[in-house]
């Protein structure tokens, strides 16, 4: 809270607005929990707010966010009412549990017990630095994919709700084969290319309560949500065809190319016992035993 204190500070927001003016655009800003910096533009109507991206307009990852946790609405007077969608861990608005309640820009949000939102109304050119201040801090510049650290993030909130709900989800580790090839035949321009069209490819096929990341180098981790490890192979099967189905056009020193890339993957599932370190241990493992055998195929680990 300390940091984001700081921030409005510099950047000049007023405690409190009576109305957003025609310069300024209602939002909600995360200042606590896995996804703090995210900006969330207002609308006139209504959005949901949830972990789910199949139930919630605005999806935030956090420890103890319901899959719906809470309903905004918002009139063309720009006033904002929230509820509460009967979820697990409450909903709170400036520390004070409701059930609905209006929310005034200034006004804290709090969702289960890691996640806080602040109404305000900064001006756009605010808003807009704000959103890629977040984006910069968590997506990768090279493919704009979740980055590794907001993805280790990412898994740890869902190793601990798989702890505590018993989810079904799995963790796919993903290397590109040959990819030094690929740079020393090539050069490096290509093997970007080739990062990015994976990395097109792979965020295209998986459904939308997946999260795809680039975990580093060659290398992507695929989290698969309410998934046994069976659905999973299947899944990573797809996406490994999907990827390897048409070359891939890459500049090299002399002219436009295109060349054929497979992957091979590790793949584990989230049980109540392992640590995110075990299941990212695992799934490498995974991985090395699928490119020992090979290369081009998936290869899944249980506990």
């Amino acid at each position: 809270m300390e940091d984001f204190e700081a921030t409005t500070e510099v950047l000049g927001f007023a405690p409190r607005y009576q109305k957003a003016s025609e310069h300024k655009q209602l939002c909600l800003v995360v200042v606590s929990g896995a996804e703090k910096g995210a900006v969330f533009p207002l609308h006139t109507g209504t959005a949901t707010l949830g972990r789910s991206a199949q139930h919630a307009d605005f999806v935030i990852s956090g420890r103890g966010l319901s899959r719906a946790h809470a309903r905004l609405v918002i009139s063309e007077e720009a006033e904002v009412v929230v509820e509460d969608l009967e979820s697990t861990n409450g909903l709170f608005i400036n520390g004070a549990k409701t059930l609905r309640g209006a929310l005034q820009p200034g006004d804290t949000l709090t969702l289960g017990p890691d996640v806080s939102l602040r109404l305000d109304a900064p001006d756009q050119s605010i808003q807009s630095l704000l959103q890629e201040m977040h984006k910069g801090a968590t997506l990768d510049a090279l493919t704009g994919l979740t980055n590794r650290r907001s993805f280790l993030e990412r898994l740890e909130e869902e190793t601990a709700a798989t702890h505590r709900h018993a989810l079904q989800t799995c963790l796919a580790m993903i290397d590109v084969d040959h990819f030094k090839s690929v740079n020393d035949t090539y050069g490096h321009p290509a093997g970007d290319a080739v990062l990015v069209e994976v990395a097109r490819r792979l965020s295209q096929h998986v459904r939308q309560e997946d999260v795809v990341a680039r975990f580093g180098g060659e290398e992507f981790v695929v989290l698969l949500r309410h998934t046994d490890l069976a659905g999973a192979v299947v899944l990573l099967d797809r996406l490994r065809g999907f990827v390897s189905e048409e070359p891939i056009p890459v500049p090299t020193p002399e002219g436009n190319q295109t060349i054929q890339v497979t992957f091979s993957a590790g793949l584990t599932q989230l049980d109540a016992q392992a640590s995110s370190e075990q299941l990212l241990e695992r799934a490498d493992v995974a991985l090395y035993e699928a490119k020992r055998t090979g290369r081009n195929r998936v290869v899944a680990r249980g506990v």
